[in-house]
């Protein structure tokens, strides 16, 4: 497995990953129905500056097939403090990639002055909310069907 960071030439592989999730998989990452990103979804999500945004990807070495993105976005206002998204592909879902990459993402951020990580997910979302509270991330705040979380960076 290949782990890089993305950039904007990998759009066809970043779109065809996403477009492959399952309707579940899609809805669980973004939190509403979602059959399709729009083009400037798109543009936002592969447009990263690797400072305030960061993404890495992973990726089959033989086939170039997208199995993985992991991101943070600092936020506006308190450049210490940046927000997480993890998107594993379906088939790759439990094999223990999405901690391995957040591994990576932290010392990447922690690098780039982020000091600690908010993440917000579906309450509903069981395999997120395990996968970030082993990682490390503590509830904060719950409204309706959303969990707020966050994680100091060591």
């Amino acid at each position: 497995m290949l782990v890089r960071p993305l950039t904007p030439a990998d759009r066809a592989t970043y779109t065809a990953a996403v477009d492959g999730l399952s309707a579940e998989t899609r809805y669980l990452r973004f939190a509403s129905p979602k059959p399709r990103l729009t083009d400037a979804e798109i543009d936002f999500l592969v447009d990263v500056d690797h400072h305030d945004h960061e993404a890495l990807a992973a990726l089959d070495p033989v086939t170039g097939e997208g199995l993985a993105v992991v991101r943070f976005v600092r936020l506006a206002g308190d450049p210490a403090r940046a927000d997480v998204a993890v998107t594993v592909t379906d088939r790759w879902q439990g094999r223990g990639l999405a901690r391995a990459m957040l591994r990576l993402l932290a010392e990447r951020a922690h690098e780039e002055g982020v000091r600690v990580f908010t993440a917000s997910t579906l309450r509903e979302n069981r395999r997120a909310l395990r996968l970030l509270r082993r990682f490390g991330f503590q509830p904060v705040a719950a409204a309706g069907e959303m969990v707020d979380l966050e994680m100091a960076l060591a």
